[in-house]
């Protein structure tokens, strides 16, 4: 068991090593390998094989930009996405925040979560206080909600 740990270790040592030097997951991978799942998605229901090549064609692309050395041209081409996406991505990470707070409201019995809409910023909040008028920590904005 003890040389089994030591072989993970050293496999880890080895991985870290070598991604070091590589691009790696961004922005741009991520919606590369969104597209390629749609289309897999979308083969599976229509059985088109149209589909499932262009899934792995996106797939393939996305895993040549990960594995890539070239970190500065695939960061310029990252940069040329954001600045085109950049608030769409914004936007999904902020939807996808709130989405995540009414979940652990949802979970939790004692507290209500709010994402604070200026900065951000995550603010718990005692549950049934009705309409509380909440102060952000980070950035002292106020905001009314209901908890």
């Amino acid at each position: 068991m003890e040389l089994l740990k030591k072989y993970i270790t050293m496999f880890r040592a080895d991985m870290r090593e070598v991604m070091s030097r590589r691009c790696g997951l961004d922005e741009l991978n991520s919606f590369i390998m969104l597209v390629a799942f749609v289309f897999v998605l979308i083969a599976l229901f229509t059985q088109k094989g149209i589909y499932i090549l262009l899934g792995d064609v996106f797939g393939i692309i996305c895993y040549i930009r990960i594995f890539s050395k070239k970190l500065d041209k695939r960061s310029r081409e990252n940069a040329l996405y954001m600045r085109y996406m950049g608030n769409v991505v914004a936007i999904a990470r902020r939807v996808k925040l709130v989405v995540k707070m009414k979940i652990k409201s949802i979970q939790d019995k004692e507290y209500a979560y709010f994402v604070c809409p200026t900065c951000g910023q995550v603010v718990r909040v005692p549950k049934g206080k009705n309409k509380v008028n909440i102060r952000c920590p980070k950035c002292s904005m106020t905001f009314i909600k209901r908890t």
